[in-house]
């Protein structure tokens, strides 16, 4: 991030500071640009003075960031926050506002918002940032026409037209989007607005709907106002449940035992979360939905001990972070939706969701014993940045009931200044690192900030990022196939989590793929899943239609975005053509989808797949695998002999063997004794390969 302090543009300057304090008077116009830091160590107070009838034009325009370490006070009369106004530009180019959680915040702000897309809408999930907020305000702000709130649906209550409420808001106890209604003096809880709440607004008619559309083609963004929350999110015992039915039997259903019960609204879960046939006991169980509290991004992948804002419950009542408990139990990911995400709902058949796709990051176990980080995140890291206004999901995919003794995750959430920044991304061009490859590597591997983040694996982590387009339009959200030898096999196989338009099957060890196992990401051990099968699924096809699998590569890091591997080669064997290709960044599969679909594409690390006419295949990679407890070389096939050099992970020379022959498979001997190490197989030509084994 450029930090040039107090580079700003006066149109008119009358600005006065008193003991790092800034004051606005009469006729300041201060314009924050894009890409600069605004630090105030004091407080900041807009008082202009106002002649009667004199209208005031906007004071402060933010295209950049603004932190303020003491107080801040809008004292302007009857503003509603025009005269603070945070612009929105581009999706990679808005002003941020973060006042700290420990000063006060005064008088309205205005946020630019990206115009809703009222022709493809109903509904639009959104945050409010705002504290001390009257809901009826905000909407009638955004209007301009007093009384345009709407709603005479009351909470929990069976209503035929609550979708003409303005606003819903996600209720994580109930598993239900709760209504919003008119203020008459009763449900006050619900007039205020509550910052890190995920709200639903109706645009598919009322006030709402004709402000949108009164800004006509020409005007593509629009403010929301109030007052900035800075406080802290603290949310303890999240849980979610259902009408009538306790939490521990709860926890038992199956999602098609209670998938046709009918929540407090009188509307079956099956409408809005799916309608698959999952019999998976934690499917849709733990929905728990936010949204960002406050006017900066806010960055969620630091769950280290010191710094996570997410904390589980455990059975016995003891409250433990993921990186203590994540060797064995709970796995996770943050599921975040585009600022063009698009709902449109029906009251009996539920929500279709179009536009561009929800976007997840996925928190994996690293089982490599000598690393200190125990986890590092796998999918897109844009899903861990939430700018102001976007709402976030946290799924838990894989949790053990053995040591929970619950199908339902109950967590604490605390999003506090820690998670507060001004970056727009993790390896954007306004950072402090390239992020980039030369002829060393992947430039930043070893940044430990990122490191301890998860960000950056620091091993041979290697990831494909899959997603289906149809007419150029993406389908669904992608799939990820993820491998390290830090991993373990099969270690999150999951039934039926998604009707995704892609997904892969899971494979037990031995490469045996497990029918009703679909996932969005699956992972395997580099060293012990050489050469067997990696099928690809889809859902909701149409026979006869052309669909494209596109695809990105990543290694080392999920920042790094590769044409091709180093450490290895995904063959891709399309079985409808008996035609093999090598997996690159540029490799596009176009076909026609028909009932054989979910057995034509197939994927094998490192070992070309055996089909007709390549039965004498020669072997042209250098790769370690495992059967049962031992680990074997593999040469290829170009050189007679090599030499074969064994170190522990401090360097130590552990073994020397030479002359090999490569015509057999080389057996790594290292006593059993645990641990990593690396093999170096320098052939008889001079072609070096260094390769780890993991023994455990």
């Amino acid at each position: 991030m450029k930090k040039n302090l107090l580079t700003l543009s006066f149109l008119v300057a009358c600005i006065s500071t008193y003991a790092q304090d800034t004051y606005i008077g009469d006729k300041a116009i201060v314009k924050v640009q894009p890409n600069t830091l605004f630090y105030n160590g004091g407080n900041v107070k807009l008082a202009p003075s106002q002649a009667p009838g004199t209208a005031l034009t906007n004071i402060v325009l933010n295209e950049g960031n603004i932190q303020i370490e003491g107080n801040f006070e809008n004292t302007i009369t009857n503003s509603k926050g025009e005269h603070f106004t945070n612009l929105y530009n581009s999706s990679s180019s808005y002003g941020q506002l973060i006042i700290k959680s420990d000063s006060e915040a005064e008088g309205a702000i205005s946020i630019e918002r990206p115009k809703i897309d009222i022709t493809t809408n109903d509904y639009f999930p959104f945050g409010l940032p705002f504290q001390n907020e009257n809901m009826y305000s905000v909407i009638e702000n955004i209007t301009g026409v007093p009384n345009s709130f709407s709603g005479d649906c009351k909470v929990d209550v069976v209503c035929s037209n609550r979708y003409n409420n303005t606003i819903l808001v996600w209720d994580i106890a109930k598993t239900e989007y709760d209504a919003v209604p008119k203020l008459d003096g009763t449900n006050t809880n619900f007039t205020q607005v509550i910052p890190g709440s995920n709200y639903t607004i109706k645009v598919n008619g009322g006030e709402i709907r004709n402000f949108i559309t009164s800004l006509g083609n020409t005007v593509n963004k629009f403010p929301i106002y109030g007052t900035p929350n800075n406080k802290d999110l603290k949310l303890q015992g999240i849980e979610s449940g259902i009408k009538g039915v306790n939490k521990a039997t709860f926890s038992e259903y199956k999602w098609s035992e209670w998938k046709n019960k009918k929540n407090n609204y009188g509307e079956e879960f099956k409408s809005y979360l799916g309608a698959g046939v999952d019999t998976n006991a934690r499917y849709a169980k733990n929905l728990h939905r936010f949204s960002n509290p406050f006017t900066s991004n806010i960055d969620l992948s630091d769950v280290s001990k010191t710094n996570s804002w997410i904390e589980f419950v455990l059975g016995n009542n003891s409250i433990q972070k993921p990186t203590e408990i994540y060797t064995t139990t709970l796995r996770f990911k943050v599921t975040k939706l585009p600022e063009n995400y698009q709902v449109n709902w029906n009251n009996n058949t539920g929500s279709t969701n179009i536009g561009d796709p929800r976007i997840s990051a996925y928190l994996q176990k690293n089982e490599d014993v000598n690393d200190e980080t125990p986890y590092f995140w796998a999918g897109n890291p844009d899903a861990l940045l939430i700018k102001p206004l976007e709402y976030f999901e946290i799924d838990y995919y894989t949790l053990s009931k053995n040591r929970y003794g619950s199908n339902i995750v109950k967590a604490n959430i605390n999003i506090t200044d820690n998670q507060k920044t001004f970056i727009q991304s993790f390896n954007g061009t306004d950072q402090p690192i390239a992020y980039a490859r030369n002829s060393y590597g992947f430039i930043g591997a070893n940044d430990e900030n990122l490191k301890k983040k998860g960000l950056i694996s620091g091993n041979d982590f290697t990831q494909v990022e899959f997603f289906i387009t149809k007419d150029n339009s993406i389908l669904g959200e992608a799939a990820y196939l993820v491998n390290s030898s830090s991993y373990k096999t099969g270690d999150a196989i999951s039934s039926n989590i998604s009707n995704n338009n892609i997904f892969l099957y899971e494979e037990d060890i031995d490469g045996n793929v497990i029918e009703d196992a679909h996932t969005l990401l699956n992972q395997f051990n580099t060293n012990d899943y050489i050469g067997k099968p990696l099928r690809i699924g889809f859902n909701n096809l149409n026979e006869g239609e052309s669909y494209q699998i596109n695809l990105r590569l990543f290694e080392i890091s999920i920042l790094n975005q590769v044409d091709t591997f180093n450490s290895g080669t995904y063959y891709l064997l399309d079985k409808s053509t008996n035609n093999v290709s090598e997996l690159n960044s540029s490799n596009n599969i176009s076909f026609i989808a028909d009932e054989n679909s979910n057995n034509r594409f197939e994927l094998f690390w490192k070992e070309h797949p055996k089909t007709l006419g390549t039965s004498d295949l020669v072997n042209t990679a250098t790769y370690i695998y495992k059967n049962n407890a031992n680990q074997f070389v593999k040469f290829e096939n170009n050189n007679t002999t090599a030499q074969i050099e064994i170190f522990d992970i401090s360097g130590r020379l552990i073994s020397t063997y030479k002359n090999v022959s490569t015509s057999n498979d080389f057996r790594i001997d290292v006593n059993k004794n645990s641990g990593v190490y690396v093999v170096v197989i320098t052939y008889k030509d001079g072609k070096v390969v260094k390769e780890k084994a993991l023994f455990n």
